[in-house]
């Protein structure tokens, strides 16, 4: 595999923009078989749920970014997430 530059970063963010949450976890896990998840719905800014892919073949690190909405009209509360972001970066020790 290669790592990927700016094109072929913004070609897998408009690739993953398309699909929702869970096709798209489906596709970073198998993309790589060095990746690896980070994080799964992290919280790291408030009212954003984060889960964090490090693909290491390619150099890249894949952020979806999610929405927390409750529903407190029923019995329990059940949690919904809507798919909001992605965030498609380079690893560090990518200088391509």
């Amino acid at each position: 595999m290669t790592i990927l530059d700016g094109a072929g970063r913004k070609a897998l963010l408009d690739e993953l923009r398309g699909m929702k949450f869970n096709r798209a976890k489906g596709k970073l896990l198998r993309m790589d078989p060095k990746g690896r998840l980070v994080y799964f719905r992290n919280v790291q800014q408030s009212g954003e749920w984060h889960t964090k892919f490090s693909l290491e073949s390619l150099g890249t690190e894949v952020t979806l970014v999610e929405l927390c909405l409750t529903e407190n009209n029923q019995a329990r509360n059940k949690q919904k997430f809507e798919f909001t972001n992605i965030v498609v970066e380079p690893s560090p020790g990518n200088r391509a």
